[in-house]
């Protein structure tokens, strides 16, 4: 976990991803599962990288409503092995929530029992997100639904699955305030 406080700008900073992380251990158990799996602190470097990247601190997420698409769920596959995985768990939701944000995920997959507002979405259908208002997340954020298990098995069809990529695009557009951010996409 040291890896990712040394990410902190500034004391204030380390502080609050200290707090962050004590929370997620506390109510997920990260530590252990960054034991069995050691990719689960990985991902949470690169979420802390890509939140300070867009909103410049940690800091600066208090408030913000930010939408992540495509979570992760506690029933997530490894791309790999197709195994269960806590690499694959919402932990991008969960630190925003620790972090103060208004987290708001959609997955497919098992939210039960997590704190942030998440919602069941079939993204492979066209219109999947059509129930979230416009101009309404000050940040989105998708990463790693087109390369998952369970989004290949579901679309086995390339040009749908370039149709769907269009429909997350059009949708991440439209959700966004006006001077709201892209965290991150996997869409290009």
């Amino acid at each position: 976990m040291d890896r990712i406080l040394a990410l902190g700008r500034d004391p204030a900073e380390r502080d609050a991803l200290s707090r962050a992380l004590t929370a997620l251990d506390r109510s997920h158990g990260l530590a252990e599962k960054a034991r069995r799996e050691p990719d689960v602190l990985t991902v949470l470097e690169e979420f802390v990288a890509r939140l300070q990247r867009a909103f410049g601190s940690v800091a600066a997420l208090r408030g913000k409503r930010i939408l992540d698409i495509a979570c992760g769920s506690n029933s997530s596959r490894s791309p790999e092995t197709g195994a269960r995985t806590a690499a694959f768990e919402p932990w991008f939701c969960r630190l925003l929530y620790e972090l103060d944000a208004d987290a708001v995920g959609v997955d497919a997959g098992d939210l039960g029992g997590e704190e942030f507002e998440c919602h069941s979405v079939d993204l492979s259908r066209i219109g999947a997100l059509d129930f979230l208002p416009d101009a309404s997340f000050d940040g989105v954020h998708d990463s790693r639904l087109f390369g998952s298990p369970e989004f290949r098995e579901l679309v086995k069809n390339e040009p749908m699955r370039e149709s769907i990529k269009m429909e997350i695009r059009r949708q991440e557009r439209r959700l966004l305030k006006r001077g709201g951010v892209i965290i991150h996409t996997d869409n290009p």
